[in-house]
């Protein structure tokens, strides 16, 4: 019964407004919400990869990803979909169900999907304007969460990469989420 309560990552935000109506200029979240307005369904893959690994990245509740998913999916039976949200997408649960959190960048999104071709936002640019934001977020993420998670073996690799980058560079990853974050609350 406490296991809805679970937030290891001590995530605060609210679900972002845009995630209920699709109005947003990232082609991934987008479509994955369009089809979500449209039909009530999405295929699991947008869900995890998609609007899973974005509002983890993100920092939202996981209790509130949990109520919008049970909300906006026709098929959402909470004795599947508690354990998937918290355990798998949003590693509320500090890895119980899952051996590392569900995070990537905009390559990954690029390499599973069709998405990015028809995003304003350019997937092989990293930091600043134009930017795919999913780059800077990734990296801000593993940078917000490095004390908790840099011992994982599965994210070893990543958090190699983040300390030969130079302090510049971690700076502007870190400068491009803020700023994109930042966004959010900003009228369209």
């Amino acid at each position: 019964p406490d296991y809805e309560k679970q937030n290891a990552l001590a995530a605060d935000l609210p679900v972002p407004a845009f995630l209920w109506t699709g109005e947003t200029d990232m082609n991934c979240v987008r479509q994955s919400v369009g089809q979500l307005v449209e039909h009530a369904y999405a295929h699991h893959i947008q869900r995890l990869m998609v609007t899973g690994l974005y509002t983890l990245m993100l920092g939202v509740s996981p209790k509130q990803v949990h109520a919008w998913y049970l909300a906006v999916y026709v098929d959402a039976v909470e004795w599947v979909e508690l354990p998937n949200t918290l355990g798998m997408s949003q590693y509320a649960d500090g890895g119980l169900l899952a051996s590392k959190p569900y995070v990537a960048g905009g390559g990954y999104v690029n390499r599973m999907s069709d998405y990015c071709g028809g995003c304003r936002y350019r997937v092989q640019q990293k930091t600043g304007d134009g930017a795919c934001p999913l780059n800077a977020l990734y990296w801000d993420f593993l940078a917000r969460h490095e004390e908790r998670l840099a011992g994982n073996p599965r994210l070893a690799p990543a958090y190699r990469s983040w300390r030969r980058f130079s302090a510049e560079r971690r700076a502007a990853y870190r400068d491009s989420a803020r700023r994109f974050l930042e966004s959010l609350d900003a009228p369209r």
